[in-house]
């Protein structure tokens, strides 16, 4: 009886996955949705619904625009706004089931977000560990935004060449500009059908001087050890370059931001997978298995 069920389950679910392999493989899929998993409520269910975080003070940026726009060219659909940082609670991640966030680039250095524009940031700094962890919503950053990414865990961003706690005005201290090299240190799927290094434009004045706790390093160069980032357990990835710009000849930038679009696609789905097996197996224990088939046939 017990070998019946396993073969009926994993049928089943072969049916209820089919509709997402029938897409064209040359295209980024849609995120799927995720169900609600039983043993942890904070996991919303995804749309095909995604959010650029605008992370300059305001409500939207020519930056953030210009993320929005390549993630649409590469396939992410066209279900994509930009949302100021301040609004990226979790509540409205409940409310909103987005299937990823992309968090901007910035213009100042994190010490000038004072007043208002200082409590908001570390409101969203907060909240944004609970989006990755609980809520479960793959996050990648983006030059600035791969910095707030890991100020939120508890990492150190600071001046290049400069201590973790200096504040230096930005044009006043040295950068990184131009197109860099980028060593790969691990394997991962981020780094899919690249080699093992990559070319990227960078133009940073500040960069993340100590990898936060749970965190591995996948990148680095002879000026910034913590070029890429990635959370040990979550669909979270932070790039010090600004991938939204590449071009035909030096494409990594984009294969990069579509490889992160296929990781979040086959995260909500395999989530999707998982939780509707759990939803399955607790019907059956309490109805039974003659009950349940009856509720499918």
């Amino acid at each position: 009886m017990r070998k019946a069920l396993i073969i009926f389950l994993l049928g089943l679910n072969i049916v209820l996955a089919f509709d997402y392999s029938t897409c064209r493989s040359d295209q980024i899929r849609q995120p799927a949705s995720i169900a609600q998993t039983p043993g942890n409520s904070e996991i919303v269910n995804a749309t095909p619904f995604w959010i650029v975080v605008n992370m300059f003070t305001g409500r939207t940026s020519r930056q953030a625009i210009k993320v929005r726009e390549t993630l649409k060219r590469l396939g992410a659909g066209d279900g994509g706004i930009v949302l100021p940082y301040a609004e990226i609670t979790i509540e409205n991640m409940k409310l909103l089931r987005p299937a990823f966030l992309v968090l901007s680039p910035n213009g100042i250095p994190w010490c000038n977000y004072r007043g208002k524009n200082g409590v908001d940031l570390a409101n969203f700094l907060k909240d944004l560990t609970v989006i990755i962890e609980d809520m479960d919503i793959p996050v990648l950053g983006i030059c600035g935004g791969h910095q707030a990414l890991a100020m939120a865990f508890g990492g150190k961003v600071g001046p290049i060449r400069g201590g973790e706690d200096d504040c230096f005005p930005y044009g006043h201290n040295p950068t990184e500009r131009g197109r860099r090299d980028i060593h790969i240190l691990h394997k991962d799927p981020l780094f899919s059908g690249l080699g093992k290094s990559l070319n990227l434009l960078e133009s940073h004045y500040d960069e993340v001087k100590r990898l936060p706790k749970g965190f591995i390093a996948l990148g680095l160069n002879e000026l910034c050890p913590y070029q890429i980032i990635r959370h040990l357990d979550r669909p979270a990835y932070g790039v010090q370059a600004h991938t939204e710009y590449f071009e035909n000849s030096r494409p990594d930038g984009g294969i990069l931001l579509k490889n992160f679009l296929e990781i979040a696609r086959t995260h909500n789905i395999t989530a999707r997978y998982v939780d509707r097996t759990r939803s399955i197996l607790s019907q059956i224990e309490v109805i039974g298995f003659g009950n349940f088939r009856k509720t499918i046939w």
